[in-house]
């Protein structure tokens, strides 16, 4: 028995397995950009380098292991897994850079790697990162940008939740922003940024409240196994808090663009419409702003379950298999 946040708390189900608590070295890669500072990434799925790139973004918070739920499908279908560590995260330098400023870092890791053109696809918190791509990268070097249950920007919650829409003088944007950014977030955060792996799986498991989440925990799919979730959250805090703090604030401030500036033709919005975290009313104002048409829902599906069973075929849309 442990306690945690002052309440004392069972063990989880079974002990987290050593093995899978172990980083691979394909798992543990860097890259210095231009401007010296260090950008991690993973390489899953498929080795051949004619095989077509995907690189992922991870959630918040998140870092680049979230590649492990999808190498087995990625080396199937034949692609090119590469996921990326935003700033602060994992192997990443701690930096102020936001969403126009990713793209960048994105291109010269393309160009790292010899990738001449690639796909992105963004999930929950990477999703407005890989909309930034969507507005920012060629497009003779981006082929298509996916974003599976992604959140939005503050407008949208502006827009459609009940009482946030009242903007006397400005004052209920800014008050929600930052009740967003230092109250809201660090309550996210902090259940996941104990250095304890057993500790750190018990709260993996409580946060499952649905049947079908919860079926999760008992997967067999050594991809889908609990414990990489365990491992992942101890590589995005290695460093601290530091990396999911600064998403939060590029997230919470001004995006830099506008969503109607997108050039939409090959952009896939995935969302589930049981999605408590992000909900699905914003994933419909994003995909308004897109011009329409964009946006695939699936029903029954939470923020934890959206990728059972759609997986493959989300991949195979984003490597244009």
């Amino acid at each position: 028995m442990f306690e945690f946040l002052g309440n004392r708390s069972p063990p989880p189900s079974t002990p987290p397995d050593p093995s899978r608590l172990e980083l691979r070295p394909s798992e543990s890669q860097t890259f210095t950009l231009p401007d010296g500072r260090d950008l991690g990434f993973a390489t899953y799925g498929s080795t051949n380098p004619s095989h077509p790139v995907v690189f992922l973004f991870h959630g918040l918070p998140g870092c680049r292991i979230c590649g492990r739920s999808w190498n087995t499908i990625c080396q199937g279908i034949g692609a090119r897994l590469i996921a990326i560590d935003r700033p602060g995260c994992g192997l990443s330098t701690l930096t102020d850079r936001g969403l126009v400023d990713w793209p960048e870092d994105v291109m010269d890791l393309a160009d790292h790697l010899s990738v001449k053109r690639f796909s992105v696809l963004g999930a929950s918190g990477g999703g407005p990162f890989a909309l930034g791509c969507a507005r920012f990268i060629p497009k003779e070097r981006l082929r298509s940008t996916t974003v599976v249950c992604g959140i939005g920007p503050m407008d949208a919650l502006f827009d459609t939740v009940p009482y946030l829409s009242w903007r006397v003088m400005g004052i209920v944007p800014w008050l929600v922003r930052v009740l967003a950014r230092y109250m809201v977030l660090p309550l996210i955060i902090a259940p996941c940024r104990t250095r304890d792996p057993s500790r750190l799986k018990r709260v993996i498991e409580d946060q499952c409240k649905t049947p079908e989440e919860k079926a999760l925990l008992s997967s067999t799919d050594p991809d889908n196994n609990i414990d990489n979730a365990v491992v992942q959250f101890l590589e995005a805090f290695r460093n601290g808090t530091g990396g999911a703090m600064q998403d939060g604030k590029v997230l919470t401030s001004d995006w830099g663009f506008d969503l109607r500036d997108i050039d939409n033709e090959r952009v896939f919005l995935v969302h589930g419409d049981q999605d408590a975290v992000a909900p699905i009313a914003v994933a419909h104002w994003v995909d308004e702003r897109l011009g329409g048409g964009r946006l695939r829902v699936l029903e029954g599906k939470t923020h934890f379950t959206i990728w059972k069973e759609h997986s493959e075929e989300i991949f195979r849309q984003s490597a244009g298999k």
